[in-house]
């Protein structure tokens, strides 16, 4: 139980990250407080600051309805029945602008304020009260992985897919480096500058973040190294990938806190992780806290995998398991109110976590898909098949296997790999990433669907939205706008 004083300090620091941002009438690229109102001097303040649970949940997450392994469904196609917001009807008909005007939150909101609190730990903590320099230096390591990371997540939301031939001329984001709400001149940087940033962030973060996982809410090394093996794969460097993906895997080994791989065998029978298993909301899977799998939690709010019905996963991708793949437990035929069935193979995902952070499994796909693209076909096939074997029921012999022609082709087993992505991470957004990422890559962009559709109770195809290449990036929203006029914008 903390002391009233240490109560009292969080207190006035949680008000930093608790005003709001981007008023529609500011002034300000950050409006979070006035300067100075939120002081902290104490090592163990900027400690508490790291703490705050609001650097851990996102309020918006558009990739979810804008992934192409997604359909409408007609009957439960409106806002308020089957779909949760405008901006996800919005975003899901691939709109230009997917807020309205009168809006002022959207996923930049949290990510900004996340971006001052990780800002004011870097630039103050070595300077704090106290004589403990590693400890210091351990927080300053967090803040610096954590800017990082919502960087990343900032330049692929606004910023083009990253192509090394044009990066260095690609608009890209304002990068915030320090926590001065004075601030008003926001100047978008390039592609090349933003990824430069977010891997130099990382590489001096590394050394001096814990190798032992203490909570899934503060970065570890291992977290850290996985973001950045994301970030060279984003850029198609997959020989930078694989080491440091290696090694995050290797890290999760000394743990004291659970992190690894679930065996979907045991937690999805009595007595499991994810028993007991409603018929309505799933396998019992939606406390991240406790998750196995989550290495570092950035949650978000997914009403499409509890209840809501009307974005059902296509009956393609439902398609894409095998009788044996125990993900289908994470998927029902019925939308809510189950008062009919879906068409054409179409099923609702429910039960699944929302984790945009760091996700062991995550690491296992993106080492083997790094292995396959070196021409390593063994080494790949041997950590996909390791990582199968948590999802198959074991009571079928070899369902991890992979087939022999598919497991000696270089193209072939990489896009089993990417398929396998879609397995894992259905319904949750994680497939956007995929795809723009994909869609600058010759080898693979043909595995992007570019167009989504909606379909009646009986199958019937009633409309359908392309995919321009230019909303493959956000336009920011116009609340923003206002506020920093100067602020150049997206096609």
């Amino acid at each position: 139980m903390i002391s009233i004083n240490k109560s009292r300090i969080y207190g006035t620091i949680l008000m930093v990250c608790a005003v709001g941002l981007f008023s529609s009438c500011g002034k300000d690229f950050l409006e979070v407080v006035p300067k100075g109102v939120a002081i902290a001097k104490k090592t163990s303040d900027y400690e508490l600051l790291l703490n705050d649970r609001n650097l851990t949940f996102l309020q918006r997450a558009p990739q979810v309805v804008m992934s192409d392994e997604i359909a409408g469904f007609s009957p439960l196609y409106t806002i308020g029945s089957g779909l949760s917001l405008i901006s996800d009807k919005n975003a899901f008909e691939y709109k230009d602008d997917i807020y309205l005007p009168t809006e002022n939150m959207s996923e930049l909101t949290q990510l900004e304020k996340q971006l001052y609190s990780y800002n004011k730990v870097i630039n103050e903590v070595m300077d704090a009260e106290g004589n403990d320099n590693r400890q210091k230096s351990a927080l300053r390591a967090e803040a610096l992985a954590g800017r990082a990371w919502a960087h990343f997540m900032l330049v692929n939301y606004y910023g083009k897919p990253y192509n090394k031939a044009t990066a260095a001329s690609d608009l890209g984001i304002p990068l915030v480096t320090v926590a001065d709400v004075t601030q008003n001149m926001f100047k978008r940087s390039t592609i090349q500058e933003a990824y430069d940033l977010i891997i130099a962030d990382l590489r001096e973060a590394i050394p001096n973040l814990t190798t032992q996982v203490v909570s899934r809410h503060r970065m570890s090394r291992s977290a850290a190294e996985a973001i950045l093996g994301k970030v060279y794969v984003y850029m198609q460097q997959f020989e930078q990938a694989l080491p440091l993906l290696e090694s995050s895997l290797a890290n999760l080994h000394s743990n004291s806190l659970a992190v690894g791989l679930y065996d979907f065998n045991k937690e999805l029978s009595s007595g499991g992780a994810f028993y007991p298993i409603s018929p309505f909301t799933g396998p019992n899977r939606l406390n991240l806290d406790i998750d196995k799998e989550v290495l570092y939690l950035k949650s978000y709010l997914n009403t499409y995998t509890l209840l809501l019905s009307g974005l059902p996963l296509t009956g393609q991708t439902a398609a894409l398991y095998s009788a044996a793949d125990l993900r289908q437990q994470f998927m029902t035929a019925l939308p809510f109110p189950p008062t009919m069935v879906y068409p054409g193979g179409m099923k609702r995902c429910y039960g699944k976590y929302s984790n945009v952070g760091v996700n062991v499994s995550d690491i296992y796909l993106l080492k083997a898909e790094c292995e396959a693209r070196g021409g390593q076909l063994s080494a790949a096939t041997s950590t996909l098949e390791a990582f199968r074997l948590s999802r198959m029921n074991n009571k079928i012999l070899n369902a991890e296997k992979i087939p022999v022609s598919i497991a000696a082709d270089k193209i072939l087993l990489t896009k089993f790999i990417l398929e396998e992505r879609i397995r894992e991470f259905a319904g949750s957004g994680e497939r956007w990433w995929d795809m723009r990422r994909l869609i600058v890559d010759d080898q693979y962009k043909s595995t992007v669907g570019l167009e989504h559709h909606v379909y009646d109770a009986t199958g019937k195809l009633v409309q359908s939205f392309p995919l321009k290449v230019d909303r493959l990036v956000l336009r920011f929203p116009q609340y923003v706008m206002n506020a920093n006029p100067d602020l150049q914008q997206n096609p």
